[in-house]
């Protein structure tokens, strides 16, 4: 069968709410961890709390659950949601990450923690390939957040603590490479506490990616606590410290504000008050600005290599310098060079290198993209691009597939002048950024 995707995406998901002159739309999102081990392994009747949990997530725009392990049948059983990531399966084989929304899906991708601590005691981590799992969902066509959901390293003892650190420095690593440039929103289990010597959540993740937390500023007036005793809930109520968190910083076309944190104590328990889970469900709403100087669209190719973003390095007020493409059999390498920023390369060092310098007043104004495999054994990978420009340029490399190909025009008004995908050795899968001229 002969496959030609031509990339025009757009929301067909929950229409957004119009607040004011100020934000273009809001959504509320929920951190749970519904406690969805084995009942071998519960404490409580996980069966019939997951299925009491499963209507109640229908409130939510975009929804975060960690440890949904042996109940993923009763927590999506009324689940009304349009998209969702694979379920990954039973302990221990999944690692208990889900994601649920009213928007598209575009792109999912499950990162396992490269440090663990404890198998039978400290936490039991090493038993499920905890880690975290990425999504590029878009809220309006042309706009994505990209959300993180994360369960990092259980319990208290040194060897647990320098895993979390290094959970958290690997997502810090993470983020300031796919994420570059973008709005973002973590929210899950994360085991920490701003109170708790050992976990510094702040010089490791949130300072290095410019994260601001949603319960710091709305509920403790944009002060984090200080090391010392816990803020424990059944004292202070929301004043309480949870270790399930919500972060968030806005990106180069997207403003994003957690405008409100609420700790959910009474709206997930049973009819006898019973909370459904070892933790309360957390939530807030997001409103965002849109800034249309920039789009960015999905990405087409494989599922192999490291998330990239070129919209940090683009000049806002300058068109490109120059365009690079390395390509032999498939696409090497790619890459801009901006005024005033430099230039950014992504891929790896094989092919044959070209560079076009742009004319005065040239810019791309379409791209065409094929996939096709390396070998039998391998998933797909980038292996032809072709941009033109308004002049009538063609810059391409690879080699043509025409039975996987996605063409790529930007909107009325607008050039394509940077690069979002993934990529390895080669460039495993690619999309656009589209700038307003």
């Amino acid at each position: 069968m002969v496959e030609v995707f031509t990339y025009y995406c757009s929301v067909n998901g929950k229409s957004v709410k119009r607040n004011n002159e100020y934000y273009n739309g809001s959504f509320n999102i929920l951190s749970y961890n519904v406690g969805g081990l084995p009942a071998i392994l519960s404490s409580s009747s996980p069966a019939e709390y997951t299925y009491q949990i499963s209507p109640k997530l229908n409130d939510y725009d975009i929804v975060n659950v960690q440890e949904d392990f042996a109940y993923n049948k009763e927590l999506t059983s009324k689940i009304q949601f349009p998209y969702r990531t694979e379920f990954s399966g039973n302990v221990p084989i999944g690692d208990g990450l889900m994601t649920f929304s009213r928007f598209p899906l575009c792109v999912t991708t499950r990162v396992a923690w490269k440090d663990t601590h404890g198998f039978i005691t400290n936490g039991a981590d090493q038993m499920i390939p905890k880690g975290f799992l990425y999504s590029s969902i878009e809220i309006e066509q042309g706009y994505f957040i990209d959300i993180y959901n994360l369960h990092t390293d259980a319990d208290i003892d040194e060897g647990s603590l320098a895993a979390r650190r290094s959970n958290m420095a690997q997502l810090a690593e993470y983020i300031k490479t796919r994420s570059a440039g973008k709005a973002v929103i973590v929210f899950g289990d994360t085991n920490s506490r701003y109170t708790r010597e050992g976990d510094d959540l702040e010089e490791v993740l949130l300072k290095p990616c410019n994260l601001k937390d949603a319960w710091v500023q709305n509920i403790m007036g944009g002060v984090a606590p200080t090391k010392g005793n816990s803020l424990m809930v059944d004292q202070l109520g929301e004043k309480g410290e949870v270790v399930d968190k919500i972060w968030f910083r806005s990106g180069k076309n997207i403003e994003i504000n957690a405008a409100t944190f609420k700790l959910l104590l009474t709206e997930f328990t049973d009819r006898q008050g019973r909370q459904l889970s070892d933790h309360y469900p957390i939530t807030s709403r997001i409103d965002y600005k849109l800034i249309n100087i920039f789009q960015t669209t999905d990405t087409y190719g494989g599922s192999g290599g490291q998330g990239f973003s070129f919209l940090d390095k683009i000049n806002e007020n300058r068109l490109p310098i120059s365009v690079t493409i390395a390509s032999g059999d498939r696409i090497d390498r790619v890459g801009f060079t901006y005024e005033g920023t430099g230039s950014v390369f992504t891929g790896g060092r094989g092919g044959n290198e070209k560079t076009y310098y742009f004319k005065e007043g040239e810019y791309i104004t379409s791209m065409t993209v094929c996939k096709a495999t390396k070998s039998l054994t391998s998933s797909n990978r980038v292996s032809y691009l072709r941009l033109i420009t308004n002049f009538g340029t063609e810059i391409s490399g690879g080699r043509y597939n025409s039975k996987n190909v996605m063409n790529f025009y930007p909107p009325q008004g607008y050039a394509i002048t940077g690069f979002i995908g993934s990529a390895k050795d080669e460039i495993d899968r690619i999309g656009c950024i589209y700038q307003k001229l």
